[in-house]
């Protein structure tokens, strides 16, 4: 064997080697490289639904969550906003759902109250399930339409 073929057997084989190997650094580098951040909302909605026994404005009152002892009580819902979120006219929907079997399915009971028109203003608001979201509005007693003993919850959907 010729030392020129053998340089250049040599030199192949090394190429090769090194071919390889770029490109197993190339494909590790593209996996470590790929970062997705979390979604970021511009101009959205948030906010949280409360309960209460009394339609009265004091937030000790309100909460998550609410035990009514039966399909006599009263009780009603609201909405308080986040601030940053949209500024207009909107419509807002509160829509009681009921279910029977742990949560797995939910059924709406309708009527839901709806209001047309709401000015939301950017800024952390309180919006009464009632005849124009406020607190001085007809205010929605879900009593009349939990009419029997299940489980319950209002779903809040605001649309421009």
């Amino acid at each position: 064997m010729d030392v020129k073929t053998s340089q250049r057997a040599f030199v192949g084989v090394t190429l090769t080697t090194l071919l390889g190997v770029a490109s197993v650094l190339v494909v590790y580098a593209t996996l470590l490289g790929t970062l997705t951040g979390g979604n970021v909302v511009v101009g959205g909605f948030g906010g949280s639904v409360y309960y209460s026994l009394s339609y009265v404005d004091t937030l000790p009152q309100w909460a998550g969550t609410l035990d009514v002892p039966n399909t006599s009580t009263s009780w009603y819902a609201k909405i308080n906003t986040t601030a940053g979120g949209y500024t207009g006219k909107a419509t807002i929907k509160f829509q009681l759902q009921k279910t029977t079997d742990g949560g797995v399915t939910w059924t709406d009971v309708n009527p839901a109250t709806t209001i047309t028109g709401f000015q939301l203003d950017g800024n952390v608001q309180q919006i009464y399930a009632s005849s124009n979201g406020t607190f001085a509005g007809t205010a929605t007693d879900w009593k009349s339409l939990a009419t029997s003993a299940a489980t319950y919850h209002i779903v809040v959907t605001v649309n421009t």
